[in-house]
Parts: structure tokens; sequence; C-alpha cells
């Protein structure tokens, strides 16, 4: 059968979510070591498990994705889970991350590959909208990768005006991701800034992007 996925935090292990803030800029959360190498393991035998030629992967450049819990458009048709990936979502409920209410019911899976290609040719700056807000959780596997969050373009111009009479205005914040690591973004880091994903190291980051759609 391979690996079990069985995750470190069981139902009543709750987490003080703001014991893992990181930087300047308010809704950015990161947890290293979330998963055990074993877990990491895995996660990667099921994510490999399906077939290259298998619809479910869909080719870009530099990297191919899978997408679990159906097409994110309105009105929004929830698919189920895998089991693997259903046990992932109850244990972010299970740590106090997501509300039973809001409890994760999709997966974007990116699988980024580098030979040291130049910085900016993986996952360029974007936001995640409105479909997944408030909250998004990144588990990452492979290898490392940096992470940035910008400030939004349309927000950049307003906050030149008030630069001279604000010190609190946070343009840019990065930092590296390591394998087995948590980032959970929320509040302004959500709503105001962009984040794009760069400087991966040679070999391949599998990384699990998992959020509750609110579409309906």
């Amino acid at each position: 059968m391979g690996h079990e996925v069985g995750y470190l935090l069981t139902q009543s292990s709750k987490i003080d979510i703001e014991e893992f803030r990181r930087g300047p800029i308010p809704g950015v959360y990161y947890i290293p070591n979330w998963i055990t190498q074993d877990e990491e393991a895995a996660i990667l035998e099921r994510v490999y498990a399906v077939p290259d030629d298998n619809d479910q992967w869909v080719q870009l450049k530099h990297r191919r994705l899978q997408m679990w819990g159906g097409e994110v458009k309105v009105p929004f048709e929830s698919k189920p889970l895998p089991d693997w990936l259903n046990q992932i979502s109850q244990t972010l409920v299970d740590a106090g991350i997501f509300s039973e209410e809001k409890q994760p019911n999709h997966a974007l899976i990116n699988g980024e590959y580098c030979c040291k290609y130049d910085i900016g040719d993986f996952i360029m700056p974007h936001e995640d909208g409105p479909s997944y807000f408030p909250l998004v959780s990144i588990i990452s596997t492979g290898t490392e990768c940096r992470v940035t969050f910008e400030l939004h373009r349309a927000l950049v111009a307003a906050d030149n005006q008030k630069a001279k009479a604000s010190s609190d205005i946070v343009p840019h914040f990065a930092f590296q991701l390591e394998r087995r690591s948590l980032l959970l973004f929320t509040r302004e880091a959500y709503t105001c800034y962009l984040h794009s994903i760069d400087n991966i190291e040679v070999g391949t980051r599998i990384s699990l992007t998992v959020r509750h759609v609110n579409l309906h």
C-alpha cells in the first residue's frame, strides 16, 4: 500500500496561529515542518499515482497541475475530494485553521520543476480572488522555493501618496518556503497583496494549495 498519510496533528491539536506570524504584512503565517518526511513521501506517492497521460494533469509552462474538488465557476458544483486530500482538509480544521463550516473543499496541486531557470519563470504575481476568500493554505513538498508578497498595483499609487505620512506601508516581503512547511495567508495579505513563487531549487517542487470555495 506504500506510505500512510497519518498526520502529526490529532483532532484535539489546536494551534495558536498568531505564534506563527511571519514578517511585517498582516495575515502571513508560516509553520515549518508541518508534515513529517513519511507524510511528505505519502503525499508525493499519491500525486504521482495519477498517470502522466491522465486528463487530471494540466500542462503549463515549466509546471503542471492537478485540480480536485470541481471547476471553480458559478454555480460551483463541488466534487468529492480523494480520501487523502480529505484527510489533509480535516487536519487543517482540527488545528483550528479552517472552521467546520468552511472546511477546505478544493485542492490545486502544482508541480514546478527547475533546472536553474531565471527568477520569475515560475508562478508570476497573482491574487487568488474572491472565490477562496478569506484564507489560503499551501503545503510545500520537494525542493524549496521563495514566496514574495508585493503590494497590489491598484494600491501602489494611493500608498505612494501616503508614504511620507506613514511608515506602515510594506511594498513587498519575501522569504524561503522549506519543504514540508505550511504557508497561510489571509486579511491584508490576501486582499492587498499579490504573491508569486520563484527561486526554486533544482528539482521538482510539489505544492498543495488547499482552500474553501465560496461560490454559490
